[in-house]
C-alpha cells in the first residue's frame, strides 16, 4: 500500500496538522500540503500573505515536522501559492 502512495492521505493529513498547531489555525487554515520528493515538503498557501507568514517560521515549522515525524525524512520545506 504505501508503495503505491494510498498511506500519503494519512501522512498529509498529520502533517497539516503539526503545521497548524505550530502556526496557528488563522495561518494554518490557508493551507494544504503536497508531495514529499527527496526529503523536500511542498506545502501550498493560498495567498501571499500566508506565505510570507509561513516563510517567517520555516525553521519552527520544519523542526516540528522533524520532532513528531521522523520516518518522513523531511529536510527543507518550500512554499508556494497555491493557483485558483
Amino acid at each position: 500500500m504505501a508503495r503505491r502512495g494510498y498511506a500519503q492521505g494519512t501522512a498529509s493529513e498529520e502533517m497539516l496538522r503539526l503545521i497548524v498547531a505550530e502556526v496557528g489555525s488563522e495561518i494554518g487554515d490557508g493551507c494544504s500540503v503536497g508531495k514529499l520528493r527527496a526529503g523536500v515538503l511542498q506545502i501550498y498557501a493560498c495567498d501571499s500573505a500566508t506565505l510570507q507568514e509561513l516563510n517567517f517560521r520555516r525553521r519552527m515549522v520544519l523542526k516540528r515536522l522533524q520532532n513528531e515525524m521522523p520516518a518522513a525524512k523531511i529536510n527543507d520545506i518550500r512554499f508556494k501559492i497555491l493557483s485558483p
